[in-house]
């Protein structure tokens, strides 16, 4: 995804979301510059620890699309910075996210679990009754 989007930008661009990922909003000293910052709501805290569930699950069977809350490398770089020297406790609404979404598979794997035992059933018995039709015309020949 990201260089994709490095790539419809001009080198002056580049070179800058580059600079922002690795030193963060405030590397030019102009903290007005971005209205956003890591600890507002909208950006999601998971991201910010490396461990959004719709990152991790991009491309996969479980993809979760894109996710609703801001996701920017130097709001990254400016929490990491922050957190050397305050606890913001974000693992825990990290983990809080994670432990639902893993709620929410777990509840996915059971219905799909029911549909395929019920689909065996089916089949088992369907079986039998085929099996029984060819025994009927093994008799009905030999």
């Amino acid at each position: 995804k990201l260089t994709s989007l490095y790539k419809e930008m001009t080198a002056h661009d580049q070179i800058r979301a580059m600079l922002d990922e690795l030193m963060g909003t405030t590397r030019d000293g102009d903290s007005d510059k971005y209205r956003v910052r890591f600890d507002d709501p909208r950006v999601c805290k998971s991201f910010l620890l490396n461990c959004c569930p719709h990152d991790i699950l991009a491309s996969t069977r479980m993809d979760l699309g894109d996710c609703p809350n801001i996701h920017d490398l130097a709001l990254r770089a400016d929490y990491e910075l922050a957190a050397k020297s305050k606890d913001y406790f974000y693992d825990i609404d990290a983990m809080e996210h994670l432990q639902s979404f893993i709620a929410d598979c777990d509840r996915k794997t059971e219905v799909a679990k029911r549909r395929l035992k019920e689909t065996q059933e089916e089949l088992s018995e369907e079986a039998n009754s085929k099996a029984e039709q060819i025994h009927a015309l093994g008799e009905q020949i030999g």
